[in-house]
Protein backbone atom coordinates (compact mmCIF):
# COMPACT_ATOMS: atom_id res chain seq x y z
CA UNK A 1 0.00 0.00 0.00
CA UNK A 2 1.19 3.63 -0.93
CA UNK A 3 1.66 5.60 2.08
CA UNK A 4 -0.36 8.61 2.20
CA UNK A 5 1.48 11.99 1.43
CA UNK A 6 3.36 13.77 4.11
CA UNK A 7 2.36 16.34 6.15
CA UNK A 8 4.33 19.65 5.48
CA UNK A 9 6.53 20.92 7.49
CA UNK A 10 6.56 23.36 10.74
CA UNK A 11 7.97 26.37 9.95
CA UNK A 12 10.40 27.40 13.25
CA UNK A 13 7.73 29.51 14.38
CA UNK A 14 5.61 26.57 13.92
CA UNK A 15 8.45 24.70 15.99
CA UNK A 16 8.44 27.28 19.09
CA UNK A 17 4.43 27.23 18.99
CA UNK A 18 4.56 23.65 20.31
CA UNK A 19 7.52 23.78 22.29
CA UNK A 20 6.10 21.48 25.27
CA UNK A 21 4.73 23.29 28.42
CA UNK A 22 6.95 20.88 30.56
CA UNK A 23 10.00 22.68 29.32
CA UNK A 24 9.03 25.85 29.37
CA UNK A 25 11.04 27.94 31.85
CA UNK A 26 13.69 24.61 31.80
CA UNK A 27 14.88 24.55 28.50
CA UNK A 28 15.37 27.31 25.98
CA UNK A 29 15.11 26.45 22.22
CA UNK A 30 16.56 27.83 19.13
CA UNK A 31 15.03 27.00 16.55
CA UNK A 32 16.22 27.65 12.79
CA UNK A 33 14.76 26.62 9.16
CA UNK A 34 18.16 25.63 8.36
CA UNK A 35 21.64 25.69 9.69
CA UNK A 36 24.79 23.56 8.88
CA UNK A 37 24.36 21.46 12.06
CA UNK A 38 22.49 22.00 15.31
CA UNK A 39 25.05 19.89 16.50
CA UNK A 40 27.99 22.21 15.85
CA UNK A 41 25.82 25.32 16.73
CA UNK A 42 25.07 23.97 20.21
CA UNK A 43 28.87 23.51 21.03
CA UNK A 44 29.92 26.71 19.32
CA UNK A 45 26.87 28.45 21.83
CA UNK A 46 27.79 26.30 24.30
CA UNK A 47 31.56 27.53 24.04
CA UNK A 48 30.67 31.51 23.75
CA UNK A 49 29.03 30.65 27.22
CA UNK A 50 32.18 29.42 28.48
CA UNK A 51 34.19 31.88 27.51
CA UNK A 52 32.55 34.60 28.96
CA UNK A 53 32.22 32.78 32.67
CA UNK A 54 28.54 32.34 32.23
CA UNK A 55 26.73 29.30 33.43
CA UNK A 56 23.20 28.81 30.29
CA UNK A 57 20.49 27.13 31.27
CA UNK A 58 20.12 24.15 29.72
CA UNK A 59 18.98 24.77 25.77
CA UNK A 60 18.18 23.08 22.47
CA UNK A 61 18.66 23.48 18.80
CA UNK A 62 16.41 22.44 16.44
CA UNK A 63 16.10 23.07 12.45
CA UNK A 64 14.15 22.02 9.79
CA UNK A 65 17.01 21.27 7.50
CA UNK A 66 20.92 20.62 7.61
CA UNK A 67 23.00 21.35 4.97
CA UNK A 68 25.92 19.23 6.75
CA UNK A 69 24.39 17.04 9.39
CA UNK A 70 27.02 15.20 11.62
CA UNK A 71 26.73 11.61 12.31
CA UNK A 72 28.58 8.72 14.60
CA UNK A 73 32.46 9.34 13.66
CA UNK A 74 32.34 11.93 11.78
CA UNK A 75 29.63 10.70 8.95
CA UNK A 76 27.19 12.99 7.33
CA UNK A 77 23.44 12.73 8.62
CA UNK A 78 21.21 13.67 5.30
CA UNK A 79 18.81 16.02 6.83
CA UNK A 80 16.30 17.14 4.46
CA UNK A 81 14.13 20.04 4.97
CA UNK A 82 11.14 19.20 7.08
CA UNK A 83 11.81 15.58 6.88
CA UNK A 84 12.86 14.85 10.50
CA UNK A 85 13.58 15.80 13.91
CA UNK A 86 17.06 17.79 13.86
CA UNK A 87 18.05 18.36 16.85
CA UNK A 88 20.87 18.95 19.59
CA UNK A 89 20.10 19.13 23.54
CA UNK A 90 22.63 20.76 25.60
CA UNK A 91 22.29 19.85 29.38
CA UNK A 92 24.64 19.51 32.49
CA UNK A 93 25.73 15.90 34.21
CA UNK A 94 26.57 14.91 37.06
CA UNK A 95 29.53 13.25 36.58
CA UNK A 96 31.51 10.88 34.55
CA UNK A 97 29.59 7.86 35.34
CA UNK A 98 26.17 9.62 34.31
CA UNK A 99 28.00 10.74 30.87
CA UNK A 100 28.89 7.00 29.67
CA UNK A 101 25.09 5.82 30.31
CA UNK A 102 23.67 8.58 28.14
CA UNK A 103 23.75 6.64 25.03
CA UNK A 104 21.79 3.96 25.97
CA UNK A 105 19.58 5.95 28.25
CA UNK A 106 18.51 8.14 25.51
CA UNK A 107 18.07 5.78 23.05
CA UNK A 108 15.19 4.59 25.40
CA UNK A 109 13.89 8.01 25.64
CA UNK A 110 13.72 7.95 22.18
CA UNK A 111 12.23 4.41 21.07
CA UNK A 112 9.32 5.24 24.18
CA UNK A 113 8.30 8.60 22.46
CA UNK A 114 8.59 6.47 19.08
CA UNK A 115 6.10 4.13 20.12
CA UNK A 116 4.23 7.00 22.27
CA UNK A 117 4.02 10.08 19.80
CA UNK A 118 5.02 8.82 16.79
CA UNK A 119 2.49 5.74 16.27
CA UNK A 120 5.51 2.78 15.62
CA UNK A 121 7.39 0.27 18.03
CA UNK A 122 11.27 0.78 17.57
CA UNK A 123 14.39 -1.58 18.54
CA UNK A 124 17.85 -0.54 19.84
CA UNK A 125 20.52 -1.63 17.75
CA UNK A 126 23.34 -1.43 20.02
CA UNK A 127 24.53 1.03 21.19
CA UNK A 128 21.80 3.35 20.29
CA UNK A 129 20.48 2.76 16.66
CA UNK A 130 17.08 3.19 16.72
CA UNK A 131 15.61 0.66 13.82
CA UNK A 132 12.31 -0.65 12.64
CA UNK A 133 13.31 -4.57 11.53
CA UNK A 134 16.81 -3.94 9.88
CA UNK A 135 16.16 -0.36 8.82
CA UNK A 136 17.47 2.48 10.48
CA UNK A 137 15.00 5.18 11.97
CA UNK A 138 17.52 7.70 13.77
CA UNK A 139 20.52 8.17 15.67
CA UNK A 140 22.41 9.69 18.52
CA UNK A 141 25.76 11.92 18.82
CA UNK A 142 26.75 12.76 22.12
CA UNK A 143 29.71 15.06 22.88
CA UNK A 144 30.91 15.58 26.21
CA UNK A 145 32.48 19.43 27.08
CA UNK A 146 33.72 20.64 30.00
CA UNK A 147 34.89 23.58 31.76
CA UNK A 148 37.64 23.90 33.96
CA UNK A 149 37.82 20.33 34.68
CA UNK A 150 34.81 20.89 36.71
CA UNK A 151 31.60 22.07 34.76
CA UNK A 152 30.68 18.75 32.57
CA UNK A 153 27.86 19.30 30.12
CA UNK A 154 26.79 16.91 27.47
CA UNK A 155 24.86 18.17 23.73
CA UNK A 156 23.31 15.30 22.43
CA UNK A 157 22.27 15.53 19.00
CA UNK A 158 19.55 13.20 17.61
CA UNK A 159 17.80 12.53 14.35
CA UNK A 160 14.31 10.59 13.49
CA UNK A 161 13.57 10.43 10.06
CA UNK A 162 9.88 11.58 9.81
CA UNK A 163 8.20 12.02 6.56
CA UNK A 164 10.51 10.64 4.11
CA UNK A 165 9.05 8.53 1.28
CA UNK A 166 11.14 5.98 -0.19
CA UNK A 167 12.91 8.22 -2.56
CA UNK A 168 13.38 10.37 -0.16
CA UNK A 169 15.71 8.21 2.17
CA UNK A 170 19.39 8.63 2.40
CA UNK A 171 19.87 4.71 2.04
CA UNK A 172 18.15 1.86 1.64
CA UNK A 173 18.90 0.39 4.56
CA UNK A 174 17.14 3.64 6.26
CA UNK A 175 13.10 4.13 7.01
CA UNK A 176 11.06 6.65 8.01
CA UNK A 177 7.74 7.16 10.38
CA UNK A 178 5.65 7.47 7.15
CA UNK A 179 7.00 4.51 5.66
CA UNK A 180 6.84 2.51 8.55
CA UNK A 181 3.16 3.04 8.85
CA UNK A 182 2.87 5.67 12.16
CA UNK A 183 -0.81 5.91 12.66
CA UNK A 184 -1.54 8.59 13.04
CA UNK A 185 1.74 10.51 11.66
CA UNK A 186 2.04 13.29 14.05
CA UNK A 187 2.98 16.88 12.92
CA UNK A 188 6.45 17.38 12.58
CA UNK A 189 6.46 20.11 15.43
CA UNK A 190 4.89 17.75 18.15
CA UNK A 191 7.81 15.18 17.53
CA UNK A 192 10.58 17.47 17.74
CA UNK A 193 9.09 18.98 21.37
CA UNK A 194 8.05 15.55 22.22
CA UNK A 195 11.26 14.00 21.61
CA UNK A 196 13.27 16.71 23.21
CA UNK A 197 11.50 16.56 26.66
CA UNK A 198 11.67 12.49 26.57
CA UNK A 199 16.02 13.20 26.36
CA UNK A 200 15.33 16.38 28.73
CA UNK A 201 13.02 14.10 31.34
CA UNK A 202 14.98 10.90 31.13
CA UNK A 203 18.36 12.97 32.20
CA UNK A 204 17.28 14.73 34.83
CA UNK A 205 15.09 11.82 36.78
CA UNK A 206 17.18 8.97 38.42
CA UNK A 207 14.58 5.79 36.71
CA UNK A 208 16.24 2.99 36.21
CA UNK A 209 16.97 2.28 32.67
CA UNK A 210 19.04 -0.85 31.91
CA UNK A 211 16.53 -3.15 31.85
CA UNK A 212 14.12 -1.24 29.71
CA UNK A 213 17.45 -0.91 27.33
CA UNK A 214 17.58 -4.66 27.26
CA UNK A 215 13.95 -5.03 26.75
CA UNK A 216 14.14 -2.84 23.57
CA UNK A 217 17.32 -4.40 22.55
CA UNK A 218 17.09 -5.41 18.80
CA UNK A 219 19.48 -8.41 19.23
CA UNK A 220 18.66 -12.07 20.64
CA UNK A 221 20.74 -14.56 22.22
CA UNK A 222 22.94 -16.00 20.52
CA UNK A 223 22.65 -13.64 17.23
CA UNK A 224 25.73 -13.18 15.01
CA UNK A 225 27.46 -9.39 15.72
CA UNK A 226 30.38 -8.12 14.03
CA UNK A 227 31.62 -4.48 15.28
CA UNK A 228 34.42 -2.56 15.30
CA UNK A 229 36.21 -1.55 18.06
CA UNK A 230 39.13 0.47 18.27
CA UNK A 231 39.86 -0.24 14.66
CA UNK A 232 39.57 -3.49 15.25
CA UNK A 233 37.12 -6.25 13.66
CA UNK A 234 35.70 -8.34 16.45
CA UNK A 235 32.90 -10.97 15.49
CA UNK A 236 31.34 -13.11 17.87
CA UNK A 237 27.63 -14.44 19.19
CA UNK A 238 25.16 -11.69 21.37
CA UNK A 239 25.72 -12.79 25.12
CA UNK A 240 23.55 -9.90 27.06
CA UNK A 241 24.69 -6.23 28.02
CA UNK A 242 26.59 -6.11 31.45
CA UNK A 243 25.43 -3.71 34.33
CA UNK A 244 26.73 -0.58 32.66
CA UNK A 245 24.97 -1.53 28.98
CA UNK A 246 28.34 -2.57 27.72
CA UNK A 247 27.90 -5.64 24.82
CA UNK A 248 28.65 -8.97 25.84
CA UNK A 249 29.77 -10.68 23.20
CA UNK A 250 31.25 -14.39 23.15
CA UNK A 251 33.77 -15.45 20.64
CA UNK A 252 36.31 -18.09 19.67
CA UNK A 253 38.61 -16.79 22.37
CA UNK A 254 36.37 -16.21 25.36
CA UNK A 255 33.71 -13.76 26.04
CA UNK A 256 34.58 -9.87 25.14
CA UNK A 257 33.00 -6.88 27.34
CA UNK A 258 32.86 -4.06 24.59
CA UNK A 259 32.47 -0.39 26.21
CA UNK A 260 32.13 1.18 22.59
CA UNK A 261 32.36 0.65 19.17
CA UNK A 262 30.11 -0.11 16.22
CA UNK A 263 28.01 -2.83 14.88
CA UNK A 264 28.37 -3.37 11.52
CA UNK A 265 27.00 -7.10 10.75
CA UNK A 266 24.03 -8.38 12.98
Amino acid sequence: MTPSPAPVGDSPSGLVRRWPASLRGRVNAVCARSLDSTQTLARRLLDRHFAEDETPEPFAVIALAQSAGLGRRGRAWSSGSGLGVWASLAVPVADRERLQALPMRVAVALADVVARVGGAACRLKWPNDLVIGRRKLGGILIDAVSRHDRDLWAVIGFGINHGHGESELPAPEAVSLRLAGATPLPALGELAGATVAAVFEEIASDRPWLERYRALTAHAAGDPIECEVAGERLAGRFAGFDERGFLRLATAAGERVVASGEVFSW
